[in-house]
């Protein structure tokens, strides 16, 4: 269950090292056929040397919310749908030996219950069941339920409960429509025989056919199995208060037309890593191919160990405010950033940035307090400047002057403002601070206490904070998230997100006693995702070898200890760094192949190695990067990069951080800079001896340093008109 947060007046910020969530739309030539980047209603306002925005949208124009709920004009299978099964009346049953035992079931009192079988058997069932059924046919035998036109309603228990069985199968039987209603208030999971799916089995669960099967749960889980739960070829809605498809140890889906709604809790959920008897790692999710539309109030999908899809799956997921079936949306407030901390002994500030020139400090104000358990939590207030594009907090001891970065305690680095998240969230371990985003709740729980990643917050003339927590909010609402790797090999993969749209994680602690990797590894298929955090993020390695990746909305694009791309196509709209590599040693960011495209207002490509000239390694990638903000460069390493191959382009403020973008060991042999006037609609083309190498269709008026490498012998200019055939980011690139 998540809190819910109702007020629309205030704006919280939680803390997360160095990783938060901005809120301001930036112009994109990313393209994207089922989810809509609409314009935010705020805008950067940046000198007009710099940026010239464009109009911001009207408020009350909902075509412009980007909060609106975007739910898919034609599901698999609608709501109307689901309710058509429902009855008044009395019992009428029919059950029907299609092979094996005969006489292995009874029917008292509604309760139709399947025991001793002899052999392997096959029943079939059809009619109307004002109660439920009981399988519990013992060890040794399979039993296979053959669903011909069935409706259950039971509101005392659950309507199918499997509590034995070798193996026990569920079909729908093709052109039979079937329906199963769970009208029980909500079950203490924790509770001894709690069976709580309206659909529930102790054992490996199969639950297939070529018919449709409805599945509503008015409090509870949709299907449940505390084994492994197998899906195939299955026309299935599931809309339910918690998860709508939980297997403990497993959830496989193949080759099915899918409908999955939790209103208030995960979608797909496994929560085992043990290693099974026979030596199988627990805990996957596999998707082999079907149609899914997923909506959740939490996670899209929430793996404890492996998440695996394959076979042309068409995957789209909604999570949070994104899901129209939410009943706890996660809100923020609009005009005040809080800052939370468990001690009174500290001030803030926020220092608003546009420029040099254009900046305001603001001190926070006593809010509030919150106690719950062991904790106290003490709010601070502060109001939230729109027209200022970056913040950076300031954290001051009691003795010290509030507003100024002479003399202060620890700083965040300066950041994007945040429409995601309205709470700076600090806690402290051993001697260091660190924080995550999160948002405002006058409730204490679990999640408070606990979770925060490595990281510190940067003392004076130490830097600033550093990741913190991968999850920005006391509730994970992420649309793919894994306890250990993410492999997808094919599809077409649509994500709205609240959280992180793609999320491995590497400090989950595996039942098995493995280390978990925290990988994401995209082979193959078309990915498209839209994030109010993080587009994919890997706590290890993040490699794209083919397929096409657009991450069309973000706080940071793509995020991992080391990321590798290989080949395919990536495009990336940040409102942050459009690739940020967190590994202090190495090579942090390896451009191997493909096509990238980024468009942010942080760092391009942002590498944290210390190594000398190995942050970023540019060895055969065509790459276009365009930062769009002061402070930040398109190229931004701490020791320098390195340059073997491939074509790059990249754009960024003259005023910005313009010395990193030309940190490479041999930057005067093989690359080119140049300072040129930008204007949005027109194109900046490279040139080798008049033949046109790259050309950008121009985003946003810049004036601008142009950086290309390649060749040192080219010129930068600029045209309103152009033959050449741009792709979708308005991208041309010479063969």
């Amino acid at each position: 269950m998540k809190i819910s947060i109702k007020t629309l007046s205030v704006l919280l910020v939680a803390v997360t090292f160095a990783v938060s969530c901005g809120p301001t739309e930036i112009p994109s030539q990313i393209t994207d056929p089922i989810i809509t980047t609409a314009p935010s209603d705020t805008a950067n306002d940046t000198t007009e040397s710099e940026v010239q925005s464009t109009t911001p949208p009207d408020k009350d124009d909902p075509s412009t919310d980007t909060t609106k709920n975007d739910t898919p004009a034609t599901p698999p299978i609608v709501d109307e749908e689901a309710n058509a099964g429902r009855f008044e009346g009395q019992t009428d049953i029919k059950v029907t030996l299609i092979s094996g035992t005969a006489g292995a079931y009874t029917l008292e009192n509604n309760v139709l219950k399947f025991t001793a079988l002899k052999e392997d058997s096959v029943y079939s069932v059809s009619g109307k069941l004002n109660g439920n059924i009981v399988i519990d046919v013992g060890d040794d035998h399979k039993l296979d339920l053959e669903l011909h036109g069935l409706s259950i309603v039971c509101s005392n228990t659950s309507p199918i409960t499997v509590l034995s069985g070798d193996k026990i199968s569920i079909t729908a039987k093709k052109d039979y429509k079937n329906y199963i209603y769970d009208d029980r208030t909500a079950i203490d999971e924790n509770a001894e025989d709690a069976h709580k799916g309206a659909i529930y089995s102790e054992v490996d669960l199969e639950i297939c056919g070529k018919g449709k099967l409805y599945v509503v749960s008015a409090a509870n889980n949709g299907i449940h199995s505390k084994d492994d739960l197998n899906v195939k070829n299955l026309g299935l809605y599931v809309n339910c208060a918690d998860n709508a498809l939980k297997g403990n140890d497993e959830i496989e889906l193949e080759s099915c037309n899918a409908t999955l709604i939790a209103r208030q809790g995960d979608a797909i959920k496994t929560s085992n890593t043990e290693i099974s008897s026979k030596g199988n790692q627990k805990g996957s999710v596999i998707i082999n191919g079907g149609s899914y539309y997923v909506f959740s109030a939490s996670d899209g999908i929430d793996a404890a160990y492996d998440v695996q899809i394959d076979g042309n799956a068409e995957l789209n997921v909604y999570t949070d405010k994104y899901s129209s079936y939410s009943e706890e949306v996660i809100a923020v407030t609009e005009n005040v950033y809080y800052v939370r901390y468990t001690s009174k002994n500290y001030k803030y500030s926020i220092r608003y940035y546009n420029s040099e020139e254009d900046q305001t400090w603001v001190n926070a104000e006593y809010h509030s307090s919150v106690s719950g358990g062991r904790s106290t939590y003490y709010y601070y207030s502060i109001p939230k400047l729109t027209q200022y594009s970056k913040i950076q907090l300031y954290i001051y001891t009691s003795d010290m002057q509030q507003g100024t970065d002479t003399e202060y305690l620890a700083a965040t680095d300066l950041m994007a403002q945040n429409d995601a998240y309205d709470t700076f969230a600090i806690s402290s371990r051993g001697t260091s601070l660190s924080y995550q985003w999160t948002n405002y709740t006058t409730k204490i729980n679990d999640a408070f206490g606990g979770g925060f990643g490595p990281g510190g917050m940067g003392r004076p003339g130490g830097g600033g904070f550093g990741d913190g927590n991968s999850d920005k909010s006391d509730v994970s609402t992420k649309g793919i998230k894994a306890g250990n790797e993410i492999v997808i090999n094919s599809g077409i993969i649509n994500i709205k997100a609240y959280d992180d749209a793609i999320h491995a994680d590497d400090s989950t602690q595996l039942e098995s006693g493995a280390t978990p990797k925290g990988n994401v590894t995209v082979n193959g298929g078309n990915i498209t995702v839209y994030s109010n955090d993080d587009g994919i993020h890997a706590d290890g390695s993040l490699v794209i070898n083919s397929g096409t990746v657009k991450i069309t909305n973000s706080y940071e694009g793509i995020e991992g200890t080391s990321v590798t791309i290989n080949g395919g196509s990536l495009a990336v709209n940040a409102k942050d760094d459009g690739i940020n590599a967190t590994a202090t040693s190495g090579t942090g960011v390896d451009f191997v192949g493909g096509k990238v495209y980024i468009y942010c207002t942080g760092d391009g490509i942002d590498a944290n190695s210390r190594s000398s000239y190995a942050g970023i390694v540019f060895g055969g990638t065509d790459v276009v990067v365009i930062s769009n903000s002061s402070g930040n460069s398109a190229i931004d390493t701490e020791q320098g990069y390195t340059y073997n191959s491939g074509k790059v382009l990249a754009i960024m403020p003259q005023r910005g951080m313009t010395n990193e973008a030309t940190h490479c060991k041999n930057f005067s042999a093989v690359g080119y800079n140049a300072n040129v006037g930008l204007k949005e609609g027109d194109y900046l083309y490279i040139a080798d001896n008049g033949k046109i190498e790259m050309e950008i269709k121009i985003p946003a008026t810049l004036t601008a340093k142009v950086i290309y490498l390649g060749s040192n012998k080219v010129k930068a200019d600029t045209s309103d008109t152009s033959a050449n055939n741009h792709d979708e980011h308005g991208v041309y690139i010479a063969d």
